[in-house]
């Protein structure tokens, strides 16, 4: 049998294995994963965000002709 419990904290943790490290039970195996993070990379700033503005200046939409054509999208799923 498998149980998995998800916490928030190490804290949590440590209170989870003390918990369990003074119960008379055979045969626990703990293992405790580290959370993976995602390395943190900094834009590029050498991009221009200004070059976006004004991209429908030559078609303009209202908000329902951006909700009307989101709608009936063939997502083929």
């Amino acid at each position: 049998m498998k149980i998995t419990i998800e916490l928030n904290t190490w804290i949590e943790l440590e209170s989870v294995l003390t918990l369990l490290s003074t119960l008379p039970l055979e045969g626990i195996q703990i293992q405790a994963d580290k959370p993976n993070h995602l390395p943190i990379q900094k834009g590029d700033k050498s991009l221009d965000g200004k070059a976006l503005f004004g991209i429908w200046k030559d078609k303009p939409r209202s908000i329902e002709e951006i909700r009307n054509a989101s709608w009936t999208r063939n997502w083929n799923l």
